[in-house]
Formats: C-alpha cells, sequence, structure tokens
C-alpha cells in the first residue's frame, strides 16, 4: 500500500482535479485499489466525486462517518448496571467501509475507487491537543490493507491535516500552476516540508511536479516559467500537463473524470498520459 499526499500551499491550482482524476484513473485505466481521502475542510473531493443527495445520505446516516471519526475519539459511553455507572469504555472507531463511500468497482477487473468524505466540521479539529496528527496514519495501517494506493488531497494551507497527511504518507506530489506566485511558493513548501520530516524523524520521497492550468496558446510568461522549472527540475516535472478547459469545468460538475467526459479531448488525453506516469513512477511499470 502506498499513501501519496498531493500538496501546494497555494489554493487555486487545480489539486483536487488532479487528485481526483489520477484516483480515478488508477482503478478504472489501471485496475487498482484506490482510496482517497479528503483532507480539506473545504471538501472539494467530496463534493466532486458525489452527488449531493449521496453526500447528504452519507452524512445524515448515524452509522457512517467521516475523517472527523478517524480524527475525534467516538466519546466514551458509561456501561450502567442496577448499581450504578460501572466504568467509562471507549466504543472501537468505525471501520473503514463505514467512513468510505464507493465510486467505482469493477468485480472483474478488480479496480475500486473509494472516498472518505469531509466536511467543514473538520474544521472543530485545528486546535485539539498535540498528538491528534498522529491518528489518520495509526488508522489507515490498522484498517486500509488491501489498497495498492491511499492518495490525499491536502488543504492549501499548514495544518493540523496537512501535518497528519505527510505523517500517513511516504510519498508526495506538487501539483503547480506555472505563474509566478504558485512558482515562490514551491520552496517554500519544500524548505518547510523538510524542516516537519526532520523534527518527526520521516522521510518522504517525491512524484514528482505536475503543471496544472496551462492556458492556451501558452503566454510567454507561462512558458518561461515551464521552461526554467523543466531546466532546473529535470524529470522532476511530469512531462505532460493539464490544460485549462471548459471541459475540465464540465467534468467536474458531473462528477465525471475527465478522460471520461470528452474522451478525445485535449485534457481528456492529457490526464490519460498523467495517469499512466503517475502508475509508472509509483508501481516501477517500464
Amino acid at each position: 500500500m502506498q499513501v501519496i499526499s498531493f500538496m501546494n500551499m497555494k489554493g487555486g491550482v487545480g489539486k483536487t482535479t488532479l487528485a481526483v482524476n489520477i484516483a480515478y484513473g488508477l482503478a478504472v485505466l489501471h485496475r487498482q485499489k484506490v482510496i482517497i481521502i479528503d483532507a480539506d475542510p473545504q471538501f472539494n473531493a467530496s463534493r466532486y466525486l458525489l452527488e449531493d443527495d449521496v453526500y447528504l445520505a452519507h452524512f445524515g446516516d448515524d452509522n457512517k462517518g467521516s475523517l472527523l471519526d478517524i480524527f475525534k475519539p467516538r466519546r466514551p459511553g458509561p456501561i450502567r448496571t442496577t448499581q450504578g455507572v460501572a466504568r467509562q469504555v471507549n466504543r472501537q472507531k468505525l471501520a473503514l467501509a463505514q467512513c468510505s463511500v464507493n465510486i467505482f468497482s469493477n468485480r472483474y477487473t478488480g479496480g475500486r475507487l473509494d472516498l472518505i468524505p469531509a466536511s467543514l466540521n473538520l474544521i472543530e479539529m485545528e486546535m485539539t491537543a498535540r498528538g491528534t496528527e498522529r491518528r489518520l496514519r495509526a488508522y489507515l495501517q490498522a484498517k486500509a490493507d488491501g489498497y495498492d494506493y491511499v492518495l490525499i488531497d491536502c488543504p492549501p494551507t499548514i495544518s493540523i491535516f496537512t501535518q497528519a497527511a505527510i505523517l500517513a504518507s511516504s510519498k508526495y506530489l506538487v501539483p503547480i500552476k506555472p505563474d509566478p506566485l504558485s512558482v515562490v511558493g514551491l520552496p517554500l513548501l519544500e524548505r518547510w516540508l523538510e524542516d516537519f520530516m526532520h523534527d518527526a524523524g520521516i522521510t518522504l520521497t517525491s512524484v514528482g511536479l505536475v503543471f496544472t492550468m496551462v492556458r492556451g496558446p501558452v503566454p510567454h510568461r507561462m512558458n518561461s516559467i515551464m521552461s526554467e522549472l523543466r531546466q532546473t527540475r529535470g524529470n522532476e516535472v511530469f512531462p505532460d500537463q493539464l490544460s485549462v478547459s471548459t471541459y475540465v469545468a464540465e467534468a467536474v460538475e458531473r462528477h465525471e473524470p475527465i478522460f471520461r467526459y470528452k474522451k478525445q479531448s485535449k485534457p481528456a488525453k492529457e490526464i490519460r498520459r498523467i495517469i499512466a506516469e503517475f502508475n509508472r513512477r509509483t508501481s516501477g511499470v517500464p
């Protein structure tokens, strides 16, 4: 099982779109068992993958859970006897099947995609005690056996959720929009990540950088930034990029992966190649 975080400290760079489509593609196109974790209180990945009625039904079911239930221990309930309260008992954490929603499954190929959804209620966890950020790693180690990939869509901030994702992961990927502000933020992200890993005593390896939201025809400034990063970062940069397109926005609105929506469109072809490259870099497939 590989746990990989999708990270960028700047919002609006297409991070969630990339994470969701790679997760979907690994399951559909490469027959992998994948679970994507929406670790952002803005719950964009959940809104992408789930229709509103499905999302509301999941959160309205007392027997179902979400990422919040993984971070927040279930309140202990008293055992009552004829002589009063005997002791406090912690309820077992919800099973992964209760905290997740199935998005895609194919019993013939074995491909599967599940989602651990998020909600705005995650903000309750921002001021919790130290050690809370380690609960996601422990939960996945105990309950996520059987998946090929766990992909974590991180928030665009340095928060308890970002820290939890890093502690649970062995690798990370950075989607980057080739504009000056995003590029300036890259070394800051990497410096913070290096310091955090040093303090935590862990090591994550980079899957690479993926250019997203690339306009076409590519403006001169954007093209210069992309060329400079390819020159300085070499093979770390994925050879393909994801373009800005109304087809991408429409796919998101329809809760569909880009490669299934307008299959012959430029972004559909781009994302297929990005998914294949991601699979090659993480699975060792030549």
